[in-house]
């Protein structure tokens, strides 16, 4: 065996990843998308159906709700700029993550512009907090620029979004 072989020899002390298909434990997916109203279609299907493929079903509804409403967000304050969107399952909630390019503002217009896009997302806050969930809206931490959506639902939240 020569020394290029050892090297790429499996560490049998490196962590695995579960290749049992797919399901709540190793949901984990990030996407990035071109920026414009066109993507949130494909987005909000590919979140359907991620959730659905990890055993998270009853969770489709109002996860491709909350894509939508984050990535509509995203594209209205930040049109024609790349969005990303990461979908995670952990400590037993979803959570939906959207960043985009939005640019800094000088003086006031920051927090002007912050209650702005928090007053778009005020339909995905009533369902969120009726459902038990927290939508989140930031800057995005250096060395990031631009903003941070999110949206942390509990699996309990499909159920009573079916509900509403």
């Amino acid at each position: 065996m020569s020394n290029r072989d050892e090297l790429c020899m499996s560490d049998s002390s490196l962590p695995t990843v579960s290749t049992g298909g797919p399901g709540r434990a190793n949901l984990n997916y990030s996407f990035g998308l071109p920026g414009g109203a066109y993507c949130l279609g494909t987005a909000r299907t590919a979140v359907g159906r991620v959730l659905a493929q990890h055993g998270l079903g009853d969770m489709v509804e109002l996860g491709v709700l909350a894509t939508s409403e984050l990535l509509g967000n995203a594209v209205l304050f930040t049109p024609d700029r790349g969005v990303s969107l990461t979908l995670r399952w952990r400590f037993g909630v979803l959570r939906l993550t959207v960043f985009d390019e939005h640019p800094d503002h000088v003086g006031g217009d920051e927090k002007r512009c912050r209650a702005h896009r928090r007053h778009a997302l005020s339909t995905l806050q009533a369902v969120v907090d009726e459902c038990g969930g927290v939508v989140g809206l930031a800057p995005a931490e250096k060395p990031l620029a631009g903003s941070k959506l999110w949206v942390v639902i509990p699996r309990v939240a499909g159920k009573r979004y079916a509900e509403l």
